[in-house]
């Protein structure tokens, strides 16, 4: 399982490239906020956010196989917290973009069901392509990022 998190929607990440940074780290911090929510993912959520092929994590995968990983994800962490870092937002994504990318380096916080936790510090980058005239992820990535 190589996810760091989902979305119900990616309108909202289509900010203009010359927006303030505060509207831009606004569309990222909502994107997490909504993953943080910690309600299940569906199938058709997924497929109307990924591309029909992503390179997920440094594989390449279908819609399909995305959500059966951010399914198990859910699953196995049911109670997920998610922010980004102030200042770290990226987005050149624009109304007009026929590819573009959003990313931040993000705090996480998740719980299992029998109430362990665990927490770190990811980046995490999402490429976005038309497909159908909208914009879809094609690929997701992310690292943990280690304190020097």
């Amino acid at each position: 399982m190589r996810h760091l998190f989902a979305v119900p929607f990616l309108a909202f990440l289509a900010a203009p490239a010359g927006a303030a940074p505060a509207a831009r780290a606004a569309h990222m911090d909502e994107y997490l906020s909504i993953w943080s929510n910690n309600a299940a993912i569906a199938p058709a959520t997924v497929a109307r956010l990924y591309g029909r092929h992503v390179d997920y994590y440094g594989h390449s995968m279908s819609a399909g196989d995305v959500y059966r990983d951010k399914r198990a994800f859910v699953q196995q962490w049911p109670v997920r917290s998610y922010a980004a870092v102030p200042g770290t937002v990226v987005n050149d994504c624009a109304d007009a973009s026929a590819r573009c990318h959003v990313g931040a380096v993000m705090h996480w916080r998740r719980v299992d069901r029998a109430g362990r936790g665990e927490s770190g510090t990811n980046t995490v980058r999402l490429e976005l392509a038309r497909e159908n005239g909208t914009l879809k992820i094609v690929r997701e990535s992310g690292t943990p990022v280690v304190a020097r």
